[in-house]
């Protein structure tokens, strides 16, 4: 269970910056609100149709999401928008634009490695 929560995180990521590269709907709709719903939505689908969950509940699959989602996110933005625009996805989600991207992109990069390990231990039981 905790694998596909960690998978929706993943891919809700990807797809929130992929969405704020359109200017038009970045500018128009807060991608941390999507970035959140996104992540319920993926995760309930994962939840609840069986040939999801018995594919996003391993470890194997977390691998691919962590590997896929970071990059694509380092193909699509390089390296210095990487340190900026996931953190402001999170930032504008959270409404807490005071706090810093370092602080961030640290709960980020625990969640990612962290979660990853996580998912390691509890799927190989």
């Amino acid at each position: 269970m905790f694998a596909c929560l960690y998978n929706s995180l993943m891919w809700s990521m990807f797809i929130s910056v992929c969405l704020f590269l359109d200017t038009w709907l970045e500018m128009r709709v807060n991608l941390g609100l999507v970035f959140f719903g996104l992540t319920l939505l993926l995760f309930l689908f994962q939840m609840f149709i069986t040939p999801m969950r018995k594919f996003c509940a391993t470890f194997e699959a977390s691998t691919f999401s962590f590997v896929f989602a970071f990059a694509g996110l380092w193909l699509v933005l390089g390296c210095e928008r990487l340190k900026v625009i996931p953190a402001s996805i999170i930032r504008e989600g959270i409404m807490q634009t005071g706090l810093s991207f370092q602080d961030i992109n640290t709960a980020l990069l625990i969640i990612g490695v962290g979660g990853w390990g996580l998912a390691y231990i509890t799927t190989k039981r």
